[in-house]
């Protein structure tokens, strides 16, 4: 394929006792986590915004809350932008988590891990064939346990049974549902002083105890393929999710009182979103002796509603240097509201793609998507009812030349769009009058195999232009209207490896350059970095086998210098983080001790702004027993 795409195995997560998806793209080139507000997953790839670019086996997954690894088969990063297969999106690339599904043996997986700050957790995979035609596979974890910051810890309880059926030997049915319950106190991290991270302990929160978010989420998800011949074939996926979000905590707003006590918000934001997606699409493969056709063909139908109610008030300020926890519990219900509304989305994408094959050296892959995109929003404080309607042609064109069998030189150009409305939480007066945001990337990279095959490689060079950014109108003193004269411009190189070097010796590497500016914008001046970005990160993470039973592992980590925001008054300081592994295997069971941050180094992980940076987790201890039967 003409595109930088990336793969992080189950086997890798498990090595590296990964919990969260943002401990699993650490070890992904160009792929930087963000803070999420402490009750979601968030990330930046290539330098833009992709919390809304979560894809589960292809099909979006755009709701805010954190998602958990027990049925997660792989997960893969598709750099740059995708709209042509996608449909709407940011221009770095999307986040695709791959799933456990039936297979046709028996699966009996049972493992429990425990270790620093009371972390405990209980994971189960069992599946069997039932006949022939049919199997199942049921997936669980129950996780809790406290944090190395004050007051938080969380609780998270998740469910993933599945069905496959062939009732024929050229189709397949398949049917997935996921529940996931989660209760975890949202943590804004610490403030900042002169322009750096404040000289606190890690360890301080400044919340209260009675500050939660409890998330519920639920999918199910139905696929249907068909092979008409040996050269046509036809599939269907529906997916219905919904999340409901109750949380409220008491966020930083900045200092006062020369810099000793912090300022505060009581903040309630309960929320609901649900989607209903279906995607039919064709396969067919056509060969005329020269030149080899892959073509796909698919219409996609959307339709998203997303309620939110956001309300606060200042409350008492805390101190800097000895935050106590000792407000009474607010009264929710009586607190100011300063968002309501009701969102809704309804998106038709029609798309088709070819991918020609040109003897043995020359694949070409062109395709085109056009979506019509209708969104309106109801505020209940203003009454007043916004709408807008967005028809975008997203093309993708690349070209790969294969001099031999282990090395393949890329090109691509592509282009995306992101409605406004796509993050659901717009609040302005003039949402009819935005236009989409508008992505052209040109990417250029060779794929290298070295070694007979045992080593993989892809370096990258890329070039993303952003524009109808949306920023304030300075000449709004109010702050309800925005002009869209924002541009964002990110070139970069990426390089990632992966494989064995020698009988008993894994790698897997990445390094990023990212120079990411804003090129145009009324807020903040030209030239400046977008938040949380660096300019370099690197990870390389190897394993070795010194034995049939014993497994010795180690990484580094390193990411530079990043602002908080794109104002670039906080600077958040460069870190290198490293972490250790030893497992031992005996028949079907695996002894795993995982050590991270070995050298307990202080450091501060993404930011959600100025007066919110996010510190790193010190050194932990993880120890996890799974047994195979």
């Amino acid at each position: 394929m003409p595109q930088a795409v990336q793969v992080v195995s189950k086997e890798l997560i498990r090595e590296q006792g990964a919990l969260e998806m943002k401990d699993v793209l650490r070890n992904v080139s160009g792929v930087m986590p963000a803070q999420g507000e402490g009750r979601r997953d968030q990330f930046y790839i290539r330098g833009f915004d992709a919390s809304r670019d979560m894809l589960v086996d292809g099909m979006r997954d755009d709701s805010p809350y954190f998602r958990d690894l027990g049925n997660v088969e792989r997960i893969e990063v598709v750099k740059g932008p995708a709209a042509v297969l996608y449909g709407r999106g940011s221009a770095g690339g999307v986040i695709n988590r791959v799933t456990k599904k039936p297979v046709a043996r028996s699966v009996r997986e049972i493992a429990v891990s425990g270790g620093s700050f009371d972390q405990r957790r209980v994971d189960l995979d069992f599946g069997d064939a039932l006949n022939s035609q049919a199997a199942f596979r049921v997936t669980g974890a129950y996780e809790a346990g406290d944090s190395f910051r004050d007051i938080v810890d969380s609780e998270r309880f998740v469910l993933s049974p599945s069905f496959s059926w062939s009732p024929g030997a050229d189709t397949r049915i398949l049917l997935q549902t996921e529940f996931l319950h989660q209760n975890r106190t949202p943590d804004r991290g610490i403030p900042s002083v002169n322009g750096r991270p404040a000289r606190v302990s890690i360890h301080h929160f400044y919340g209260e105890s009675s500050d939660f978010a409890n998330t519920d989420a639920g999918s199910v998800r139905l696929n249907v393929e068909h092979a008409v011949s040996d050269k046509l074939t036809l599939r269907n996926n529906f997916q219905f999710s919904a999340v409901d979000l109750v949380a409220a905590n008491t966020r930083s707003l900045g200092l006062i009182n020369n810099n000793t006590q912090v300022r505060r918000q009581i903040t309630y934001f309960p929320q609901d979103q649900i989607n209903y997606l279906n995607q039919s699409e064709a396969v067919y493969k056509l060969d005329t002796g020269l030149l080899r056709h892959t073509l796909l063909g698919g219409v996609e139908f959307g339709y998203q509603t997303r309620n939110l109610l956001a309300a606060g008030v200042t409350t008492s300020p805390v101190s800097l240097q000895d935050p106590q926890h000792v407000l009474a519990e607010p009264n929710l219900a009586s607190l100011p509201a300063f968002i309501d509304n009701d969102f809704s989305a309804r998106t038709v994408g029609a798309y088709a793609q070819d991918l020609l094959e040109l003897g043995d050296h020359w694949k070409a892959l062109t395709g085109v998507r056009f979506d019509n995109f209708e969104q309106q929003q109801d505020n209940h404080l203003t009454r007043l009812s916004q709408s807008r309607t967005d028809s975008a042609w997203s093309p993708r064109g690349g070209l790969v030349y294969q001099p031999n069998a282990e090395h393949a030189l890329y090109g691509n150009i592509s282009r995306s769009f992101q409605p406004v409305g796509n993050d659901f939480f717009f609040n302005g007066s003039d949402l009819a009058a935005i236009k989409p945001l508008e992505s052209l990337q040109y990417e250029v990279g060779v794929k290298s195999e070295w070694l007979s095959g045992r080593l993989v490689s892809t370096l990258a060079l890329f070039d993303i232009t952003q524009r109808n950014v949306v920023t304030k109108d300075p000449n709004d003193p109010a702050g309800l209207r925005t002009v869209q004269t924002g541009e964002q411009n990110n070139r970069g190189v990426e390089l990632d490896l992966s494989g064995t070097l020698l009988t008993g010796w894994k790698v897997f590497g990445s390094y990023a350059f990212t120079d990411a500016r804003i090129t145009q914008s009324n807020n903040f001046a030209v030239g400046n970095r977008p938040g949380n970005i660096p300019e370099h990160a690197a990870s390389f993470w190897s394993t070795y086998a010194l034995s049939d039973a014993f497994t010795l592992g180690g990484g580094v980590f390193y990411v530079g210098d990043r602002y908080a925001l794109e104002d670039n008054v906080v600077q958040l300081p460069s870190y290198v983080r490293f972490d250790a592994m030893l497992a031992y295997r005996y028949k079907g069971w695996r002894l795993g001790l995982n050590v991270n941050n070995l050298g307990d180094s202080v450091y501060y992980e993404s930011a959600n702004n100025n007066n919110q940076i996010q510190p790193g987790t010190p050194r932990t201890f993880m120890f996890a027993a799974r047994a195979e039967f």
